[in-house]
């Protein structure tokens, strides 16, 4: 397969799968979100402290599932984003989850934490590295975004400035306008 076929093939296959997806935007924070909601498949993953959890520990709340690595520039680059959204608007309707999908490295993931200067209390890992195959995700970072019903209703592939007003405003919008 020569460069353009593989492109191509690379497009068709990212705009396949966000078709039913229209772009939500709050100024200039894009974010895909589906017209219909869709289901989200069971994955495990661990805490900082290796107690295993699920998405259903987070019903009841919109759920910014983030899935990223240590190795992944962007990555790294946002995770002070997403702790800075999830001090904002973390509580009771709203939880951001950055699933690390470093297979067997949780001492790597505490590591960045630390060095970042993050709450380490906000680690999630999955060290299986199989929550990126089960969710349907090609590129590092990816990001769900998960209704209180436990269903994705949007998805952004690439890293975003999690906590600036923009983001802020749209997410406070998904949420029915509620802090």
């Amino acid at each position: 397969m020569n460069g353009w076929m593989r492109r191509y093939g690379l497009c068709a296959t990212f705009f396949a799968l966000l078709a039913g997806t229209s772009s939500a935007q709050g100024g200039k924070f894009l974010f895909g979100i589906h017209s219909t909601a869709k289901p989200v498949p069971t994955i495990v993953f661990t805490d900082a402290s290796e107690n295993p959890l699920t998405l259903d520990d987070f019903k009841g709340k919109y759920v910014l599932l983030n899935v990223w690595a240590t190795w992944c520039p962007p990555c790294r680059k946002e995770l002070p984003e997403l702790q800075g959204l999830q001090q904002e608007l973390g509580g009771d309707r709203f939880q951001v989850v950055a699933l690390s999908t470093d297979a067997g490295r949780l001492d790597n993931v505490r590591e960045l934490y630390q060095e970042l200067g993050l709450d380490e209390a906000n680690i999630f890992i999955d060290e299986t590295g199989s929550a990126m195959r089960k969710l349907g995700i090609f590129a590092m970072p990816t990001t769900l975004l998960i209704n209180p019903q436990g269903q994705e209703i949007g998805r952004k592939p690439g890293p975003a400035d999690w906590d600036n007003a923009d983001a802020l405003a749209f997410f406070k919008t998904q949420m029915g306008g509620k802090d």
